[in-house]
């Protein structure tokens, strides 16, 4: 690993203010009656509030009791406990090929896949984007499947929060790297009352999350949004290779939300409602205006986005909407492009273990998402939020456009305009 700078701009700023992060660990020691309860009710009666998008997807698995060797066809690049929990029902994860520029299956892929033996859609919309996928969800419908918007990465405010899904199902995360995130949490609005109340009977069995854990969690974070500072934040990168710690690994196990090396495990884990002052936090976060800072966000990536056209592929391209939660690429050599950003003051990563392209199922052989597949050894995400000054994401641009060029028939020439998020 290179040498970290004096200064360096963290991958993501975690979108919590400390004001709020203090106030949460108020509600653990004093917990807030009905805090749950009353955030479904504000939200509307079709919204479960849940400890995670996981914990949610398996309530619905659950209360769905599809038959044992059932299908489900998942969008080809996603989290691996998606898979997991696939799995862990008895049931068989279908991958989905996607194209770098939507990020979705096409409705061709999805028709193709389906056999008798397919019982739902889950389709993960990805680093904050927006694709149209109106005809992908009406085409399963036509066809008996339950529809799945895993839209954890996209929230833009409570208003896209509460209009009205394309999906039957639809899921949306404020974990810790997420946009207005409550270090946890989860809205899934169900349009079928009775999948509905056989999900929020399935989660009344469950025990409540400890006030305690939830604490810790954000004791943590609330000394760590300091160093969303670049000199702070480098001096925390220091500290930890100092200590001989892998700075990657140390920065995605504190953002992971679970740490489950077995299925039975990530099972356990997930089945747990969210204490009080989880619930709490949260609401704040959905009642605050986080439209402005979103908005900017998006710009930025725009911005970055153009100045790369025709020197790398940004995955989403052609997306109609983006928000650029995460600024994802593919790159000829991504471990020399995150040298050459850390020693010019940025950490990029290369690859993450939170997102990967799911394996061909052996119930169904041949079926691959191949091009998905293809992303994990070529992609680069880096920071492009709007904290950033000007001058310093130019500087970023630059570096990437003389060190990460790829084949000039492999890259984007023009980016497809952004309509508003």
């Amino acid at each position: 690993m290179s040498a970290i700078p004096a200064r360096l701009h963290p991958r993501q700023r975690i979108d919590i203010a400390p004001a709020l992060l203090a106030r949460a660990l108020g509600w653990c020691v004093r917990p807030p009656r009905h805090a749950h309860a009353t955030l479904e009710a504000r939200l509307g009666d079709d919204a479960l509030v849940t400890l995670s998008v996981r914990s949610a997807f398996d309530a619905m698995l659950t209360a769905c009791a599809f038959e044992a060797g059932s299908e489900v066809l998942l969008s080809g690049f996603t989290i691996p406990d998606m898979v997991r929990l696939v799995r862990a029902h008895g049931l068989v994860p279908v991958p989905l090929d996607c194209d770098a520029a939507t990020l979705c299956p096409t409705v061709d892929a999805v028709e193709r896949a389906i056999t008798p033996r397919t019982r739902a859609l889950v389709v993960a919309r990805l680093f904050g984007g927006r694709p149209e996928l109106a005809t992908t969800f009406a085409l399963a419908r036509r066809r008996g499947l339950l529809t799945v918007d895993d839209n954890a990465q996209g929230f833009t405010g409570l208003d896209a929060l509460r209009a009205a899904p394309d999906a039957d199902v639809t899921f949306h995360s404020f974990g810790t790297i997420k946009t207005a995130t409550a270090l946890g949490g989860a809205v899934t609005r169900v349009t079928d009352a009775k999948l509905r109340e056989a999900m929020r009977a399935v989660m009344a069995t469950w025990p409540a999350q400890s006030p305690a854990r939830y604490a810790k969690k954000v004791a943590t974070w609330l000394a760590l949004v300091a160093p969303r500072d670049p000199a702070r934040y480098a001096a925390l990168a220091k500290a930890i290779v100092r200590s001989g710690r892998d700075l990657d690994a140390t920065m995605m196990g504190l953002s992971r939300g679970f740490h489950a090396p077995t299925a039975e495990a990530l099972v356990t884990a997930l089945r747990v409602r969210p204490c009080e002052a989880l619930a709490a936090t949260l609401d704040a976060q959905l009642h605050t205006d986080h439209g402005a800072r979103i908005a900017r966000r998006a710009e930025a990536g725009e911005r970055l986005a153009q100045q790369l056209s025709g020197h790398v592929t940004v995955l989403g391209h052609a997306m109609p909407r983006r928000t650029h939660w995460l600024f994802a690429m593919l790159v000829r050599d991504p471990d020399g492009l995150v040298r050459a950003l850390r020693a010019a003051g940025f950490d990029g990563a290369r690859g993450t273990s939170s997102l990967t392209a799911v394996p061909e199922a052996p119930e169904r052989a041949g079926l691959r998402a191949a091009t998905c597949a293809s992303w994990a050894e070529r992609v680069v995400f880096v920071p492009a939020y709007p904290e950033i000054p000007v001058e310093d994401r130019d500087r970023l641009a630059a570096t990437v456009r003389t060190h990460a060029g790829v084949d000039r028939g492999d890259a984007v020439t023009m980016m497809r305009p952004c309509e508003e998020p």
